[in-house]
């Protein structure tokens, strides 16, 4: 019995002696001094930045740009994923997958150069957690300097262009949002070395002015959006077609350009495209159809009608869709 008590007594100090491990720290790892891939954090939240879920670096809640050389090949597409560090605290090598705040699938350069890279915007937004990939063109033939940003004057700057940059890459949530941009020009006369030009914020569409809409979404993940020089109308730059699709058949069709739904290719001033490609039986609806290459007068589609029930082509035909044309073509 003495014996039992005294093993009892031993085992209750060992356990007293026992000490839980420490929370973890969060210490935000340091910004790069030359990466591929710059995260502008506007989340509020302190982030984990896993490459194929391995962490790679802890990012601070503060919106300082953030500059990672994520290693890479040229052409190949990496998964890059975002956590609140609440959500991988307790076990940082094994995050919830079901928990991810954003991710990413996206072609990084194996280079360092300014030219080269990527940007992600983070925002706060919880709604999406896959973002969408845009490209922006700037083209040369000017002498003036762009800001982009989202969403008003005062909302989050997502680049500067200078003349002549094209497919600068950038990560934004899926949403409807508008851009705005800046024009300036450098002057050492100046306080802070720039001259203000003006604003861009406004497009015309069909004779019809509104805001810049970027519109993004499952079937509109990719986007090319050219920036207009300052003094042109956004229509002088990226010109606009529409394409009447007539449905002469009994049943449903879906609308294709190449691989992709109609609806990820066509421009939407407003609302949601999605299910914009199906077309019922006898009915018909006109797409806006952007014509984004420089100088380009028409864009070269090629365009298929698929059974919505069975799959099957209905009809195949490359048009050729001119701006400020109304272009016709009958599914019968």
């Amino acid at each position: 019995m003495r014996k039992l008590l005294f093993l009892f007594v031993v085992a209750t100090l060992l356990g007293a002696c026992e000490k839980e491990d420490p929370p973890a720290v969060f210490q935000a790892d340091q910004s790069a001094d030359a990466g591929n891939l710059l995260i502008i954090n506007n989340s509020n939240k302190r982030l984990v930045l896993y490459k194929d879920e391995v962490p790679m670096k802890k990012i601070s809640s503060s919106s300082t740009d953030f500059l990672v050389n994520v290693p890479t090949q040229d052409g190949v597409a990496v998964e890059l994923s975002l956590y609140d560090w609440e959500d991988v605290v307790g076990d940082i090598n094994n995050p919830p997958l079901d928990q991810v705040f954003k991710k990413w699938k996206i072609s990084l350069a194996n280079s360092t150069a300014l030219s080269d890279q990527v940007t992600w915007h983070v925002s706060d937004k919880s709604e999406y957690s896959t973002m969408a990939t845009i490209f922006f063109n700037y083209y040369a033939g000017t002498d003036y300097s762009a800001d982009v940003f989202l969403n008003g004057q005062t909302g989050a700057k997502l680049m500067t262009l200078a003349p002549g940059q094209q497919y600068r890459k950038i990560g934004l949530d899926y949403g409807n949002h508008t851009l705005s941009y800046h024009y300036w020009l450098s002057d050492q006369n100046t306080a802070d070395a720039t001259q203000d030009i003006g604003w861009i914020e406004k497009q015309t569409i069909n004779g019809e002015e509104g805001d810049i809409w970027l519109i993004l979404n499952e079937n509109r993940s990719e986007m090319t959006m050219v920036v207009p020089h300052y003094g042109s109308t956004i229509s002088d730059q990226v010109k606009y077609g529409n394409l009447k699709i007539i449905n002469d058949k009994s049943h449903p069709v879906q609308i294709y350009v190449g691989q992709k739904l109609i609806e990820g290719v066509c421009y939407l001033e407003n609302g949601s495209t999605k299910n914009l490609s199906t077309i019922a039986g006898q009915e018909s609806y006109t797409f806006v159809m952007p014509i984004t290459d420089e100088d380009a007068q028409s864009v070269e589609l090629n365009l298929r009608a698929v059974h919505l029930t069975n799959g099957n082509a209905v009809k195949e035909e490359k048009v050729v869709v001119t701006a400020d044309e109304t272009l016709t073509w009958t599914v019968d």
